[in-house]
C-alpha cells in the first residue's frame, strides 16, 4: 500500500485529472476501455470455466453424457437467449457447442468463438469474455502476494505481446466488419444531453437508463450533480481495445463512456495508475477511482449494462451492452 500511496500523491503533485481529461476527449477515441473483467470471487470460477473448457478429448458416448461433458452449454445458451434475432440455431458440432449466425457456425473452442476453419489454431487467440457478472456494489478483489506477481508479469507480457481475439463472431452478432459499415450502421442519439452514436440495439435500452436516471435526478442532489458533471458520452469509436490486439466493443457501438469534466485526481482507468508509479494499480482503493453513483450504475445494470468499474482491471468510466452476461449470471427469470 506504500506504493501506492506514493503512486497517488504523485499523480495528485502532477494534476492527474488536466493531464488524463485531454487524452479521455481526444477525438475518435472517447477511452481505451474493456480490457478485464474479473473484478470479485467470481473470477475464480470464471477463470475455472474456461480452464476446464480446455480439457482436450471427448468420449464418444451418448448425446445425453456428451451434452453434460462438453464445454460451453451454458455460455452458448445464453448467447442463443440473449440475441434470438442473430443467431439463428445452436448445436453441438464435431464434439463442440457451436451457434449459427447466417451460414456460419461459430464454436466455443475453450472460449474463443472460432469459425471451423480455425479450430486447430484456437491457442493463438484469446476468449470471448463471457463470464459471471455480479450486479451491486463493487468489492475489490482479493488478490494475495503469489497473484499479485502474477499480474505484474502478465502485465509485462501482455505489453510486449498484446492478445488478440478473432472479431468474426463479435462482427457477425452486430453486423459490423469494417469501420465504413460501423459508420453506416451507427444512429445518433442524445444520452443525458450528451450527444454520442451508438449500436441500434442498445437505443432503447439506452433510452429507459436516461429516463430511470431523469427520475433519480429530481429526487437525489448527487445524481443531479453527478449527469452536471459530464462533459461528453463516448459512445462508437472504430477502434483496438488499449494494450491489445482485439477489438474495442465501441466498434460495435455497444459501450459508452460517461467522461467528467474533471477526475479530481483520482484514477479513470488503471493504465492511468500503472503510469503514475503505482506498480500494484489493482490495491488503489475505492475512494481513490473515479465514482459513479450506485443508482446510477443499478439504472445501467437493470437494462443488461454491465459497469466496467467492477473489472479487476478497472474502467469506471465504462459501460457495455452484454444481456447474455446477465443471464449467465442468472438475473433473468
Amino acid at each position: 500500500m506504500a506504493v501506492v500511496a506514493v503512486g497517488l500523491a504523485l499523480a495528485w503533485v502532477i494534476g492527474l485529472s488536466q493531464i488524463v481529461v485531454p487524452f479521455a476527449l481526444r477525438a475518435g477515441s472517447p477511452h481505451p476501455a474493456e480490457e478485464y473483467p474479473y473484478s470479485n470471487a467470481d473470477a475464480a470460477e470464471a477463470r475455472a470455466d474456461l480452464e476446464a473448457a480446455s480439457e482436450p478429448g471427448y468420449s464418444v458416448t451418448s448425446l445425453e453424457e456428451r451434452t453434460q461433458e462438453i464445454p460451453g452449454e451454458r455460455q452458448i445458451a445464453a448467447l442463443a437467449e440473449a440475441y434470438p434475432d442473430h443467431i439463428a440455431e445452436t448445436a453441438i458440432r464435431k464434439d463442440q457447442w457451436a451457434a449459427r449466425i447466417d451460414d456460419t457456425w461459430y464454436y466455443f473452442a475453450r472460449g474463443r468463438m472460432l469459425p471451423h476453419e480455425l479450430l486447430d489454431e484456437y491457442q493463438a487467440y484469446t476468449g470471448v469474455r463471457l463470464y459471471r457478472y455480479r450486479t451491486g456494489p463493487a468489492q475489490l478483489p482479493e488478490i494475495d502476494a503469489a497473484r499479485a506477481e502474477q499480474l505484474r508479469r502478465r502485465t509485462r507480457e501482455r505489453e510486449a505481446d498484446p492478445p488478440v481475439r478473432h472479431n468474426g463472431f463479435l462482427d457477425a452478432l452486430y453486423g459490423v466488419s469494417s469501420a465504413r459499415e460501423a459508420d453506416q450502421k451507427m444512429e445518433r442519439i442524445r444520452f443525458l444531453g450528451l450527444s454520442t452514436r451508438v449500436h441500434p440495439m442498445v437505443v432503447e435500452p439506452l433510452r429507459r437508463v436516461e429516463t430511470a436516471i431523469r427520475e433519480l435526478m429530481q429526487q437525489d442532489p448527487e445524481i443531479r450533480r453527478f449527469v452536471e458533471s459530464l462533459a461528453s458520452a463516448g459512445g462508437y469509436s472504430w477502434r483496438e481495445i488499449a494494450g491489445t490486439a482485439s477489438r474495442s466493443y465501441h466498434s460495435y457501438g455497444i459501450a459508452i463512456d460517461l467522461i467528467p469534466r474533471s477526475y479530481r485526481g483520482s484514477f479513470g482507468y488503471w493504465r492511468w495508475a500503472m503510469q503514475a508509479g503505482v506498480e500494484d494499480w489493482w490495491d488503489v482503493p475505492l475512494e481513490h477511482r473515479w465514482q459513479v453513483p450506485q443508482a446510477v450504475i443499478d439504472a445501467f445494470e437493470a437494462e443488461e449494462f454491465i459497469w466496467g468499474g467492477k473489472w479487476l482491471f478497472f474502467d469506471p468510466i465504462h459501460f457495455e451492452y452484454r444481456p447474455e452476461l446477465f443471464i449467465l449470471s442468472g438475473y433473468r427469470e
